[in-house]
This record gives C-alpha cells, sequence and structure tokens, in this order.
C-alpha cells in the first residue's frame, strides 16, 4: 500500500538515502530512498519507505507480530490500522480512504490512469484455508501440481511436496498453494531456536 502526499516535507524513511542531480540543469530531484526492513516478534516482517512525498509499507498484515496467521484479519480496514501504526512510529501520516477519484495522463502519455486522493492498495494476497486430512497433505499438492490454471500459468511443485506456485514469476497473478501446517512447524523451531540462543547466551 501507498500514498502520495505532494506537499512533501514528510520525514525520509528507509535504510539509506541518494540524492539525485539532474546534470544538464544543476536541478535537485526528489531523493532516492530504498525501503528499510522492519522485524517484528514472531519473525514477522514488514518494509517501510518515504521518500518526503510518497509513503510505502509492504508485507502481510495478518502475519505481523503474529505467531501465526492461519485464521488472518478479516476486513481492509483491520489491515490497514496495523499499516498505520507503523506509520505512526516513524512519524508518518496514516493512508486515508479515497474520497476524490480522478484521471490522469500516464507519464508515457499515452494513456490515462486513475488516481485519487488516498492510499493505493498495490497488491493483495486473498488466502482460503482448505482441510483435507492430517497426512494427505503432501499428496493432495502433488495431485493438483499436474494441472495447468489457465493459459501459461504453469506448476511448479517445490522440492520438499509442501508447496506449489501457478505464476510465479507474474506480475499480475500467482496461485499459491501449501501445508499451512508445515510452515506453523517451521515458524515454531525459528522461535525455539532463538529461545535456546538466548538461554544459551544469559
Amino acid at each position: 500500500m501507498q500514498q502520495d502526499h505532494p506537499a512533501g516535507d514528510l520525514p525520509l524513511v528507509g535504510q539509506h538515502v541518494i540524492e539525485r542531480v539532474e546534470l544538464e540543469t544543476g536541478e535537485h530531484l526528489p531523493p532516492s530512498v530504498n525501503q528499510k526492513i522492519l522485524e517484528g516478534s514472531f519473525s514477522t516482517k514488514l518494509t517501510i519507505r518515504c521518500d518526503g512525498t510518497r509513503v510505502r509499507v509492504e508485507g502481510n498484515p495478518s502475519r505481523w507480530q503474529r505467531m501465526d496467521n492461519l485464521f488472518g484479519l478479516h476486513t481492509l480496514d483491520e489491515c490497514v490500522a496495523i499499516f498505520n501504526n507503523v506509520l505512526a512510529r516513524y512519524n508518518l501520516p496514516p493512508f486515508t480512504k479515497n474520497t476524490v477519484i480522478q484521471y490522469r495522463q500516464s507519464p508515457n502519455g499515452k494513456t490515462a490512469q486513475l488516481f485519487g486522493n488516498g492510499a493505493e492498495i498495490t497488491a493483495i494476497d486473498w488466502t482460503v484455508n482448505h482441510e483435507i486430512g492430517q497426512g494427505k497433505e503432501q499428496s493432495f499438492i502433488r495431485g493438483l501440481s499436474s494441472m495447468q490454471i489457465g493459459r501459461g500459468r504453469k506448476p511448479k511443485l517445490y522440492p520438499d511436496g509442501n508447496t506449489c506456485n501457478w505464476g510465479e514469476a507474474s506480475t499480475w497473478m500467482m496461485t499459491k498453494l501449501y501445508n499451512k501446517a508445515a510452515e506453523l512447524k517451521q515458524h515454531l523451531k525459528k522461535t525455539n531456536v532463538k529461545k535456546n540462543l538466548f538461554l544459551m547466551t544469559d
């Protein structure tokens, strides 16, 4: 999710900033800021970036600071509230809803694009839980991995047999089927390792 603030003057947030100058005119261009990785509890991560005008947050709000997201958040408002809580920590304005939608010319000058006065959602991960019975997860995933979804969306079955993706390199749509129990066990292992390291060094 991202939102532009034309007035600017927002604090720069990222890992580092690169100042840019137009060589021919000497004009100072907007700075280039890379994303800052935020690490929360239970091996959760979000990324945040602000170049003074555009504020952007990436990551899974249903997973942030939670041991698991087997049952995630139910509404967009709940997801945005998580992001806004993170923005507040960096003195950045919250994401707001669009109240006005307009057309503007695209940078290439050939098409028109919609823009609003609020936040823009640039990607959504939509999830659904399925039950198939203990011990049958890998055979179920392997069976579905023999099928192609649509045109050109070929399956990719991972070596451990717990994940299969369709359209993995797509910037438009990817479908992922995975064994949630295996993922939860992996998170628990990471948590236990961190606890053991802490006890050893205390």
